[in-house]
């Protein structure tokens, strides 16, 4: 994308997301963080764009802790058979198992196609693979963001992760950039 090119891949207006998560509140940023893509559902489905979160470290704790959740119907088949809440699942920042730990730490992208590697320890892997299957996932990605407090995306999707490719990649990239900007003002 050249700094003349407003299209984010798939159709996704870049200035239009920017304009959105910029007008949003203090007290709505992080439910418009995760909801903003799919104010444009035709652009998230052609990704197969399923559902976002937002996490966010929490320093003092040692955890990772999920502070917003896309308003999608597949998230909430997630949350209708998690064991534990949404807002419980605290993830403690020096897991090695769990690759949003991974991510943040290191500053990587990091992916799964099994949830047990984003809900480890707190969930088990049969508890995380039901909420996985409920939610009809395919693929997820956690993209660490360069804010202060420290942070990360998980981008899932209901497609194949043999079948992810350069948009859905450069969609997660470009779409990070632009909350971490948010996140950081």
């Amino acid at each position: 994308m050249t700094a003349t090119d407003t299209t984010a891949p798939a159709g996704f207006d870049y200035e239009a997301l920017a304009k959105t998560l910029a007008n949003s509140t203090p007290d709505n940023l992080h439910s418009t963080i995760v909801n903003a893509p799919f104010s444009c559902p035709m652009q998230a489905a052609m990704l197969f764009l399923g559902i976002v979160v937002l996490l966010i470290v929490d320093e003092e704790a040692g955890t990772i802790n999920r502070v917003a959740l896309s308003d999608t119907e597949l998230a909430k088949n997630t949350t209708d058979v998690s064991m534990v809440p949404f807002e419980e699942i605290k993830i403690p920042l020096n897991n090695d198992e769990n690759i949003i730990a991974q991510a943040i730490r290191s500053g990587e992208l990091h992916d799964t196609t099994d949830w047990r590697f984003l809900f480890t320890p707190v969930l088990n892997a049969e508890d995380a693979r039901i909420n996985q299957a409920s939610g009809g996932i395919a693929y997820s990605a956690v993209y660490p963001l360069k804010t202060t407090p420290r942070a990360a995306m998980i981008f899932s999707y209901f497609q194949y992760a043999h079948d992810i490719g350069e948009q859905q990649h450069e969609f997660m990239k470009l779409y990070s950039e632009l909350v971490a900007a948010q996140l950081s003002r």
